[in-house]
């Protein structure tokens, strides 16, 4: 279940500026705590396309490195 949700949330980070994480809790029917997404936040970390995440108040900013 988690390499669903992180696919989605790469997937959904290459076509728009944000990732709400109101759109991962409707999606996947979770609930985005703080606890999750530090979770969550780290294993996108440990993408090897990704140069930086940053957590706002309602999404998550994911930049990737560009080939």
């Amino acid at each position: 279940m988690e390499e669903k949700i992180l696919d989605f949330i790469m997937e959904y980070a290459q076509e728009n500026e944000g990732v709400p994480f109101q759109v991962i809790e409707e999606n996947f029917n979770i609930v985005m705590d703080d606890k999750l997404k530090d979770i969550i936040s780290d294993a996108i970390w440990d993408r090897d396309n990704v140069s930086d995440v940053i957590m706002e108040n309602d999404r998550y900013v994911i930049t990737c490195f560009v080939d």
